[in-house]
């Protein structure tokens, strides 16, 4: 594999986050979309060519929205030595029964925890996630515009429920750069499982952001600068006190 260019941003956020630590065992979260087989392509070359000292799996949950055929992405992971495992539960059905309006939030907080619990019971440290930098900004508007509030999610986490770390090598990566490697690399991508994707608030959220980076093209990186360099003596008086909601649903 030829070293993509935005290699280095993965390795700095690893660095700057302290996302891998010698000896981890990783669940790399898998929906087949290019994100994720990126991610996996990408850890699992850092694992076999750089410093950090790690063993991965796969774990795929299948919510049963349609009939997948998970084989092409089987054997991507065998080439690679990595373990994958599939998880199947009725995400679906339940959220037909319950009649959902808005499922997905409902089916973000399933699935996670299904992928947590796998993660666990197979004595994984940490788990990472296909999130990228677009997903950061987005995140961010969604924030913004819907529930009032000035926050995204974080390129690492410490779940303590469960007991392990979330990690997100791909923080600082646009959208873009993956799409690019996932072509140039043949990488399979399963068709997309949900029957709402591209019908979301973040596919409005992604429309906005496109829009203000056509006319400011450096927006994306100057966006995640801005995310650390907050002037906070700038901040207005919080309304509440200041409290942690938990990682959104993605």
């Amino acid at each position: 594999m030829k070293e993509p260019r935005f290699l280095r941003y993965v390795k700095r956020a690893i660095e700057d986050y302290e996302m891998i630590v010698p000896g981890d065992k990783i669940a790399v979260g898998v929906s087949g979309g290019k994100d994720s087989v990126a991610l996996l392509r990408i850890l699992a070359h850092l694992r076999d060519y750089s410093h950090l000292s790690f063993s991965m799996v796969a774990v795929m949950v299948d919510p049963g929205w349609r009939e997948v055929d998970v084989g092409p992405l089987a054997d991507f992971c065998s080439s690679f030595d990595i373990p994958f495992y599939l998880v199947r539960h009725p995400i679906a059905r339940i959220i037909a029964a319950k009649g959902e309006n808005n499922p997905c939030s409902l089916c973000a907080k399933l699935r996670s925890g299904l992928l947590y619990g796998k993660a666990v019971s197979l004595g994984c440290r940490r788990v990472a996630l296909g999130h990228h930098l677009d997903d950061v900004i987005e995140t961010f508007f969604l924030n913004l515009v819907h529930a009032g509030y000035l926050r995204t999610f974080r390129p690492a986490v410490f779940l303590e429920r469960m007991g392990i770390h979330l990690i997100r090598p791909f923080s600082y990566v646009p959208e873009s750069a993956l799409a690019h490697f996932v072509a140039r690399e043949g990488l399979p991508v399963l068709p997309p499982l949900c029957p709402y994707a591209g019908k979301t608030q973040r596919a409005a959220m992604k429309e906005i952001v496109e829009f203000i980076a056509q006319r400011y093209p450096y927006f994306r990186e100057r966006f995640r600068t801005a995310l650390q360099n907050v002037s906070l003596a700038d901040l207005w008086k919080q309304r509440r006190p200041k409290d942690d909601h938990g990682e959104l649903g993605l």
